[in-house]
Protein backbone atom coordinates (compact mmCIF):
# COMPACT_ATOMS: atom_id res chain seq x y z
CA UNK A 1 0.00 0.00 0.00
CA UNK A 2 1.51 3.62 -1.03
CA UNK A 3 1.91 6.51 1.59
CA UNK A 4 -0.98 8.55 -0.83
CA UNK A 5 -3.47 5.40 -0.05
CA UNK A 6 -2.68 5.19 3.55
CA UNK A 7 -2.92 9.20 3.91
CA UNK A 8 -6.87 8.74 2.21
CA UNK A 9 -7.65 5.98 4.38
CA UNK A 10 -6.77 7.65 7.33
CA UNK A 11 -8.15 10.54 6.25
CA UNK A 12 -11.71 9.44 5.62
CA UNK A 13 -12.07 7.14 8.64
CA UNK A 14 -10.86 9.68 11.43
CA UNK A 15 -13.95 11.18 12.31
CA UNK A 16 -15.53 7.30 12.70
CA UNK A 17 -13.01 6.49 14.65
CA UNK A 18 -12.98 9.78 16.96
CA UNK A 19 -16.92 9.29 17.56
CA UNK A 20 -16.39 5.41 18.47
CA UNK A 21 -13.12 5.93 20.39
CA UNK A 22 -15.19 8.38 22.81
CA UNK A 23 -17.94 5.68 22.87
CA UNK A 24 -16.10 2.50 23.47
CA UNK A 25 -14.12 3.40 26.14
CA UNK A 26 -13.43 -0.34 26.97
CA UNK A 27 -10.67 -0.38 29.86
CA UNK A 28 -8.83 2.80 30.40
CA UNK A 29 -10.75 4.42 32.38
CA UNK A 30 -9.41 0.85 35.22
CA UNK A 31 -5.80 1.05 34.41
CA UNK A 32 -2.74 2.33 34.62
CA UNK A 33 -2.10 1.73 31.21
CA UNK A 34 1.46 2.20 30.66
CA UNK A 35 2.48 0.53 34.71
CA UNK A 36 1.11 -2.68 34.92
CA UNK A 37 0.27 -5.78 33.14
CA UNK A 38 -2.51 -7.59 35.07
CA UNK A 39 -4.20 -10.05 33.09
CA UNK A 40 -4.11 -11.93 29.45
CA UNK A 41 -3.07 -9.32 26.57
CA UNK A 42 -2.35 -6.28 29.26
CA UNK A 43 -4.14 -3.43 30.70
CA UNK A 44 -6.52 -3.05 27.90
CA UNK A 45 -6.93 -6.91 27.03
CA UNK A 46 -5.76 -6.18 23.65
CA UNK A 47 -2.13 -6.39 23.50
CA UNK A 48 -1.40 -2.86 23.86
CA UNK A 49 0.03 -0.50 26.21
CA UNK A 50 0.83 3.53 26.52
CA UNK A 51 4.49 3.03 27.78
CA UNK A 52 6.82 5.73 26.11
CA UNK A 53 10.52 6.16 25.65
CA UNK A 54 11.01 2.94 23.78
CA UNK A 55 14.25 3.03 22.78
CA UNK A 56 15.85 1.41 19.86
CA UNK A 57 19.42 0.28 20.43
CA UNK A 58 21.89 1.15 17.81
CA UNK A 59 23.21 -1.95 15.18
CA UNK A 60 26.33 -2.69 18.07
CA UNK A 61 23.57 -2.22 20.81
CA UNK A 62 21.41 -4.70 22.85
CA UNK A 63 18.71 -4.33 25.41
CA UNK A 64 19.94 -5.45 28.52
CA UNK A 65 18.71 -8.26 30.37
CA UNK A 66 18.10 -7.09 34.64
CA UNK A 67 17.79 -10.27 36.19
CA UNK A 68 16.68 -13.98 35.39
CA UNK A 69 14.79 -16.18 37.67
CA UNK A 70 14.25 -20.22 37.38
CA UNK A 71 10.86 -21.49 36.24
CA UNK A 72 9.49 -24.56 35.35
CA UNK A 73 7.59 -25.69 31.80
CA UNK A 74 4.48 -23.89 30.63
CA UNK A 75 2.57 -21.25 27.90
CA UNK A 76 1.20 -19.32 31.06
CA UNK A 77 2.35 -15.30 30.73
CA UNK A 78 3.31 -13.49 33.53
CA UNK A 79 1.36 -10.81 34.97
CA UNK A 80 2.62 -7.40 36.30
CA UNK A 81 1.16 -5.43 38.81
CA UNK A 82 2.53 -2.68 41.67
CA UNK A 83 6.39 -4.23 42.61
CA UNK A 84 5.18 -8.05 42.30
CA UNK A 85 4.82 -10.08 38.97
CA UNK A 86 3.07 -13.54 39.19
CA UNK A 87 3.40 -16.47 37.40
CA UNK A 88 1.71 -20.16 36.81
CA UNK A 89 4.01 -22.77 35.96
CA UNK A 90 5.10 -26.84 36.64
CA UNK A 91 7.93 -28.39 38.14
CA UNK A 92 7.40 -32.13 38.14
CA UNK A 93 4.26 -33.52 39.49
CA UNK A 94 3.33 -29.69 40.75
CA UNK A 95 2.35 -26.86 39.11
CA UNK A 96 2.98 -23.61 41.09
CA UNK A 97 1.06 -20.21 41.55
CA UNK A 98 4.75 -17.82 42.02
CA UNK A 99 5.08 -14.38 43.28
CA UNK A 100 8.66 -12.60 42.22
CA UNK A 101 9.96 -9.01 43.14
CA UNK A 102 9.62 -7.47 39.86
CA UNK A 103 12.48 -5.38 40.67
CA UNK A 104 15.32 -7.98 41.58
CA UNK A 105 13.37 -11.36 40.14
CA UNK A 106 13.53 -12.74 43.66
CA UNK A 107 10.63 -15.49 44.60
CA UNK A 108 8.49 -14.23 46.89
CA UNK A 109 5.89 -17.25 47.48
CA UNK A 110 4.96 -20.36 46.09
CA UNK A 111 1.57 -21.91 46.19
CA UNK A 112 1.93 -25.55 44.84
CA UNK A 113 -0.11 -28.36 43.43
CA UNK A 114 -0.34 -31.67 42.80
CA UNK A 115 -0.62 -32.48 39.12
CA UNK A 116 -1.23 -35.94 36.85
CA UNK A 117 -1.94 -34.13 34.07
CA UNK A 118 -0.88 -35.28 30.50
CA UNK A 119 -1.25 -33.56 26.93
CA UNK A 120 -2.21 -36.79 24.55
CA UNK A 121 0.12 -34.99 21.83
CA UNK A 122 3.23 -35.26 23.98
CA UNK A 123 3.04 -30.98 24.04
CA UNK A 124 3.56 -28.86 26.62
CA UNK A 125 2.17 -30.39 29.92
CA UNK A 126 2.29 -27.33 31.90
CA UNK A 127 -0.30 -24.46 32.33
CA UNK A 128 -1.65 -22.75 29.38
CA UNK A 129 -3.87 -19.89 30.68
CA UNK A 130 -2.58 -16.71 32.05
CA UNK A 131 -3.86 -15.78 35.69
CA UNK A 132 -5.40 -12.55 36.47
CA UNK A 133 -5.31 -9.94 38.99
CA UNK A 134 -7.81 -8.20 41.48
CA UNK A 135 -6.87 -6.17 44.22
CA UNK A 136 -5.94 -8.55 46.75
CA UNK A 137 -6.15 -12.24 44.77
CA UNK A 138 -4.13 -13.92 42.22
CA UNK A 139 -6.87 -16.51 40.19
CA UNK A 140 -5.26 -19.69 37.85
CA UNK A 141 -6.72 -21.90 35.58
CA UNK A 142 -5.26 -25.54 35.24
CA UNK A 143 -5.42 -27.44 32.34
CA UNK A 144 -6.42 -30.09 34.34
CA UNK A 145 -9.29 -27.87 34.89
CA UNK A 146 -8.93 -26.75 38.61
CA UNK A 147 -9.41 -23.33 39.20
CA UNK A 148 -7.24 -21.77 42.20
CA UNK A 149 -7.56 -18.15 44.09
CA UNK A 150 -4.93 -17.39 45.85
CA UNK A 151 -3.86 -14.07 48.59
CA UNK A 152 -1.34 -11.97 46.52
CA UNK A 153 0.29 -10.56 49.29
CA UNK A 154 0.96 -14.27 51.00
CA UNK A 155 0.14 -16.60 48.83
CA UNK A 156 -2.84 -18.44 50.97
CA UNK A 157 -5.61 -20.39 49.14
CA UNK A 158 -8.57 -18.42 49.20
CA UNK A 159 -10.78 -20.99 47.48
CA UNK A 160 -10.79 -23.65 44.93
CA UNK A 161 -13.15 -24.91 42.20
CA UNK A 162 -12.85 -28.42 40.06
CA UNK A 163 -15.01 -27.16 36.62
CA UNK A 164 -14.39 -30.57 35.55
CA UNK A 165 -16.34 -32.34 39.15
CA UNK A 166 -19.09 -28.82 38.55
CA UNK A 167 -19.72 -28.68 34.87
CA UNK A 168 -18.20 -31.72 33.22
CA UNK A 169 -15.42 -29.53 31.49
CA UNK A 170 -13.86 -31.55 28.65
CA UNK A 171 -9.87 -31.61 28.37
CA UNK A 172 -9.99 -31.21 24.48
CA UNK A 173 -7.63 -31.57 22.00
CA UNK A 174 -4.63 -29.53 24.31
CA UNK A 175 -6.15 -29.58 28.08
CA UNK A 176 -8.47 -26.27 29.33
CA UNK A 177 -6.76 -23.15 28.69
CA UNK A 178 -9.35 -20.04 29.62
CA UNK A 179 -7.62 -17.47 31.11
CA UNK A 180 -10.24 -15.97 33.97
CA UNK A 181 -11.06 -12.63 33.07
CA UNK A 182 -11.44 -10.96 36.68
CA UNK A 183 -14.34 -8.22 36.30
CA UNK A 184 -15.86 -6.56 38.96
CA UNK A 185 -17.13 -9.44 41.67
CA UNK A 186 -16.58 -12.19 38.98
CA UNK A 187 -14.22 -14.32 37.81
CA UNK A 188 -15.78 -15.28 34.05
CA UNK A 189 -14.14 -18.41 32.10
CA UNK A 190 -14.97 -20.02 28.98
CA UNK A 191 -15.78 -23.65 30.35
CA UNK A 192 -17.44 -26.08 27.47
CA UNK A 193 -18.95 -28.41 29.98
CA UNK A 194 -21.88 -30.87 28.83
CA UNK A 195 -24.75 -28.49 29.65
CA UNK A 196 -22.41 -24.85 29.52
CA UNK A 197 -20.51 -22.86 27.49
CA UNK A 198 -19.33 -19.82 29.77
CA UNK A 199 -18.95 -19.74 33.74
CA UNK A 200 -19.00 -16.85 36.32
CA UNK A 201 -17.69 -17.15 39.81
CA UNK A 202 -17.89 -14.92 42.67
CA UNK A 203 -14.80 -13.57 43.17
CA UNK A 204 -14.14 -14.08 46.51
CA UNK A 205 -15.49 -17.50 46.98
CA UNK A 206 -15.59 -19.12 44.13
CA UNK A 207 -19.40 -19.78 44.02
CA UNK A 208 -21.48 -20.05 40.68
CA UNK A 209 -23.30 -16.48 40.05
CA UNK A 210 -24.49 -17.86 36.42
CA UNK A 211 -24.01 -20.01 33.75
CA UNK A 212 -25.11 -19.83 29.86
CA UNK A 213 -25.97 -22.55 27.96
CA UNK A 214 -23.68 -25.21 26.17
CA UNK A 215 -21.37 -23.57 23.07
CA UNK A 216 -18.74 -25.77 23.44
CA UNK A 217 -15.76 -25.55 24.80
CA UNK A 218 -12.74 -23.67 22.96
CA UNK A 219 -9.01 -22.11 23.62
CA UNK A 220 -9.40 -18.36 23.05
CA UNK A 221 -10.15 -16.58 26.26
CA UNK A 222 -13.46 -13.61 27.00
CA UNK A 223 -12.95 -10.47 26.50
CA UNK A 224 -14.45 -7.21 28.58
CA UNK A 225 -16.30 -4.58 26.69
CA UNK A 226 -17.00 -1.85 28.92
CA UNK A 227 -19.13 0.95 27.95
CA UNK A 228 -20.23 3.71 30.74
CA UNK A 229 -22.72 1.85 33.18
CA UNK A 230 -22.57 -1.51 30.53
CA UNK A 231 -20.35 -4.73 30.81
CA UNK A 232 -20.26 -7.25 28.06
CA UNK A 233 -17.89 -9.82 27.78
CA UNK A 234 -16.95 -11.24 24.39
CA UNK A 235 -16.35 -15.07 23.73
CA UNK A 236 -14.86 -17.16 20.71
CA UNK A 237 -16.29 -20.31 21.53
CA UNK A 238 -16.05 -23.26 20.11
CA UNK A 239 -19.31 -22.48 17.63
CA UNK A 240 -18.60 -19.36 17.07
CA UNK A 241 -18.79 -15.37 18.54
CA UNK A 242 -21.11 -14.74 21.80
CA UNK A 243 -21.73 -11.95 23.46
CA UNK A 244 -22.73 -11.69 27.44
CA UNK A 245 -24.08 -9.42 29.70
CA UNK A 246 -21.78 -9.70 32.47
CA UNK A 247 -23.86 -8.91 35.11
CA UNK A 248 -26.46 -12.09 34.27
CA UNK A 249 -24.83 -13.67 31.75
CA UNK A 250 -27.43 -13.49 29.29
CA UNK A 251 -26.85 -13.75 25.73
CA UNK A 252 -26.67 -10.42 24.08
CA UNK A 253 -25.62 -11.90 20.51
CA UNK A 254 -24.21 -15.31 18.96
CA UNK A 255 -22.94 -15.88 15.11
CA UNK A 256 -21.67 -18.71 14.05
CA UNK A 257 -17.95 -18.62 12.85
CA UNK A 258 -16.55 -21.76 13.17
CA UNK A 259 -14.14 -23.98 11.63
CA UNK A 260 -15.53 -26.83 9.11
CA UNK A 261 -12.78 -28.64 10.22
CA UNK A 262 -13.44 -30.81 13.29
CA UNK A 263 -9.55 -31.25 14.64
CA UNK A 264 -8.96 -27.54 15.24
CA UNK A 265 -9.46 -25.01 17.80
CA UNK A 266 -10.17 -21.23 17.76
CA UNK A 267 -6.98 -20.05 19.90
CA UNK A 268 -6.53 -16.42 19.04
CA UNK A 269 -8.82 -14.11 21.67
CA UNK A 270 -11.50 -12.01 20.70
CA UNK A 271 -9.52 -8.73 19.28
CA UNK A 272 -12.23 -5.20 20.60
CA UNK A 273 -11.02 -2.13 18.80
CA UNK A 274 -12.54 0.98 18.19
CA UNK A 275 -16.42 -0.11 17.82
CA UNK A 276 -15.51 -3.59 16.16
CA UNK A 277 -14.55 -7.10 16.96
CA UNK A 278 -12.30 -8.93 14.87
CA UNK A 279 -12.03 -13.20 15.47
CA UNK A 280 -9.29 -15.12 13.31
CA UNK A 281 -8.44 -18.77 13.40
CA UNK A 282 -6.56 -21.04 11.07
CA UNK A 283 -8.08 -25.18 9.84
CA UNK A 284 -9.67 -23.51 7.07
CA UNK A 285 -11.78 -20.86 9.02
CA UNK A 286 -9.91 -17.41 8.20
CA UNK A 287 -11.08 -14.20 9.57
CA UNK A 288 -14.28 -12.11 10.81
CA UNK A 289 -15.03 -8.44 11.72
CA UNK A 290 -18.21 -7.26 12.90
CA UNK A 291 -19.41 -3.88 13.91
CA UNK A 292 -20.75 -2.83 17.08
CA UNK A 293 -24.51 -1.48 16.78
CA UNK A 294 -26.43 0.00 19.74
CA UNK A 295 -29.62 0.14 18.69
CA UNK A 296 -32.06 2.95 21.39
CA UNK A 297 -32.61 -0.11 24.02
CA UNK A 298 -29.19 -0.09 24.57
CA UNK A 299 -28.75 -3.33 23.72
CA UNK A 300 -26.15 -3.96 20.89
CA UNK A 301 -26.09 -5.82 18.00
CA UNK A 302 -23.75 -7.17 15.28
CA UNK A 303 -23.57 -6.50 11.54
CA UNK A 304 -20.87 -8.50 9.89
CA UNK A 305 -18.61 -6.37 7.80
CA UNK A 306 -16.65 -9.32 6.28
CA UNK A 307 -15.55 -12.90 6.46
CA UNK A 308 -12.59 -14.46 4.69
CA UNK A 309 -9.87 -16.68 4.87
CA UNK A 310 -6.21 -16.25 3.86
CA UNK A 311 -6.02 -12.89 4.71
CA UNK A 312 -5.07 -12.76 8.69
CA UNK A 313 -5.39 -16.65 9.60
CA UNK A 314 -3.81 -16.41 13.06
CA UNK A 315 -3.07 -19.93 14.97
CA UNK A 316 -2.52 -18.62 18.33
CA UNK A 317 -1.52 -15.01 18.85
CA UNK A 318 -4.00 -12.38 18.50
CA UNK A 319 -3.22 -9.72 16.92
CA UNK A 320 -3.09 -5.83 17.95
CA UNK A 321 -4.91 -2.66 16.29
CA UNK A 322 -3.71 0.42 15.09
CA UNK A 323 -5.10 3.58 13.37
CA UNK A 324 -7.69 0.97 11.35
CA UNK A 325 -4.71 -1.70 10.85
CA UNK A 326 -4.20 -5.00 12.51
CA UNK A 327 -0.94 -6.63 12.98
CA UNK A 328 -0.62 -10.47 13.42
CA UNK A 329 0.67 -13.48 12.95
CA UNK A 330 -0.82 -15.49 9.23
CA UNK A 331 -0.97 -19.06 8.79
CA UNK A 332 0.12 -22.13 10.74
CA UNK A 333 2.39 -21.90 13.57
CA UNK A 334 4.60 -25.49 12.20
CA UNK A 335 4.28 -23.94 8.85
CA UNK A 336 6.51 -20.66 9.76
CA UNK A 337 3.60 -17.92 9.36
CA UNK A 338 3.83 -14.14 7.79
CA UNK A 339 3.92 -11.29 9.99
CA UNK A 340 0.80 -9.27 8.16
CA UNK A 341 -0.36 -6.33 8.04
CA UNK A 342 -4.13 -5.94 7.80
CA UNK A 343 -6.48 -2.71 6.37
CA UNK A 344 -9.40 -4.01 8.60
CA UNK A 345 -12.55 -2.14 7.41
CA UNK A 346 -12.23 -3.24 4.00
CA UNK A 347 -9.89 -6.97 4.52
CA UNK A 348 -7.12 -6.04 2.10
CA UNK A 349 -3.54 -7.26 3.02
CA UNK A 350 -1.21 -4.14 3.07
CA UNK A 351 1.84 -5.80 3.51
CA UNK A 352 3.91 -9.40 4.64
CA UNK A 353 7.16 -10.25 5.79
CA UNK A 354 9.52 -12.66 4.80
CA UNK A 355 8.43 -16.23 6.88
CA UNK A 356 9.25 -16.32 10.95
CA UNK A 357 9.02 -18.74 13.30
CA UNK A 358 5.68 -18.22 15.11
CA UNK A 359 5.29 -15.68 18.43
CA UNK A 360 3.53 -13.07 19.93
CA UNK A 361 2.96 -9.85 20.02
CA UNK A 362 2.02 -6.35 21.41
CA UNK A 363 1.86 -2.61 20.35
CA UNK A 364 3.89 -0.25 22.86
CA UNK A 365 5.15 3.57 21.98
CA UNK A 366 4.00 2.91 17.98
CA UNK A 367 5.92 -0.30 17.35
CA UNK A 368 5.30 -3.94 17.74
CA UNK A 369 7.12 -5.87 19.73
CA UNK A 370 7.24 -9.37 19.01
CA UNK A 371 8.75 -12.21 20.96
CA UNK A 372 9.20 -15.23 18.75
CA UNK A 373 9.14 -19.09 19.41
CA UNK A 374 13.08 -19.00 18.27
CA UNK A 375 13.55 -17.11 21.99
CA UNK A 376 14.76 -14.03 19.68
CA UNK A 377 13.32 -10.17 20.51
CA UNK A 378 11.76 -8.52 17.46
CA UNK A 379 10.92 -4.95 17.48
CA UNK A 380 8.95 -3.39 14.01
CA UNK A 381 7.46 -0.13 12.79
CA UNK A 382 3.47 -0.38 13.64
CA UNK A 383 2.96 1.09 9.79
CA UNK A 384 0.87 -0.10 6.97
CA UNK A 385 3.64 1.42 4.45
CA UNK A 386 5.69 -1.73 5.22
CA UNK A 387 7.44 -4.57 7.17
CA UNK A 388 10.59 -2.45 8.82
CA UNK A 389 12.05 -4.31 11.70
CA UNK A 390 14.24 -2.02 13.43
CA UNK A 391 15.73 -4.46 16.24
CA UNK A 392 16.44 -8.41 16.68
CA UNK A 393 17.84 -9.82 19.88
CA UNK A 394 18.29 -12.77 21.14
CA UNK A 395 16.68 -13.00 24.61
CA UNK A 396 15.60 -16.48 25.48
CA UNK A 397 15.42 -20.36 24.12
CA UNK A 398 13.85 -22.21 21.55
CA UNK A 399 10.46 -23.29 21.98
CA UNK A 400 9.43 -19.90 23.90
CA UNK A 401 5.36 -19.81 22.64
CA UNK A 402 4.11 -18.14 26.36
CA UNK A 403 3.08 -14.64 25.92
CA UNK A 404 4.94 -11.91 27.28
CA UNK A 405 4.35 -8.53 29.52
CA UNK A 406 4.72 -4.99 29.27
CA UNK A 407 5.15 -2.80 32.10
CA UNK A 408 7.16 0.28 33.22
CA UNK A 409 9.42 0.01 29.61
CA UNK A 410 10.30 -3.30 31.07
CA UNK A 411 9.68 -7.06 28.88
CA UNK A 412 9.02 -9.77 31.47
CA UNK A 413 9.01 -13.17 29.43
CA UNK A 414 9.72 -17.05 29.93
CA UNK A 415 10.88 -20.01 28.44
CA UNK A 416 10.99 -23.34 29.29
CA UNK A 417 13.50 -22.64 31.96
CA UNK A 418 13.73 -18.90 32.63
CA UNK A 419 11.69 -16.24 33.41
CA UNK A 420 14.01 -12.67 32.82
CA UNK A 421 13.32 -9.09 32.64
CA UNK A 422 14.63 -7.30 29.73
CA UNK A 423 14.81 -3.15 30.38
CA UNK A 424 13.72 -1.82 27.14
CA UNK A 425 14.26 1.93 27.88
CA UNK A 426 17.82 2.13 27.09
CA UNK A 427 21.09 0.03 25.96
CA UNK A 428 23.27 0.81 28.16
Amino acid sequence: MGCAKVKEWLGRTSSLRWIFGSLFLGLHALAKVGDDWPNWLGPRYNGMTSLEGLRIPSDEEEYPTLWTAAVGTGWSAPVVEGDFLYLHDREGAKENLKSFDKGSGENVWTFSLGTNYRDDFGMEEGPRSTPALSANLLVGHSPSGLVHAVDRASGALRWKVDLVELFGAKKGFFGRCSSPLVLGSKVILEVGGNKVGVVALDLETGKVVWETSFYGNDYASPIPVIRAENRWVVCFVRDGLLGLDAELGKTIFFERFRSPIDASVHAASPLVFENRIFLSACYGLGGGLWEILEPSNGKPSLKSLWKAENLLDCHYATPVARDGFLYGFHGRQERRPVLRCLEAEFGKVAWSSEPLPAGNLALADDKLVILLESGELLLAEASPVGFKALHRQQILGSGTRAHFALAGNRLYARDKRRLICVDLSNSD
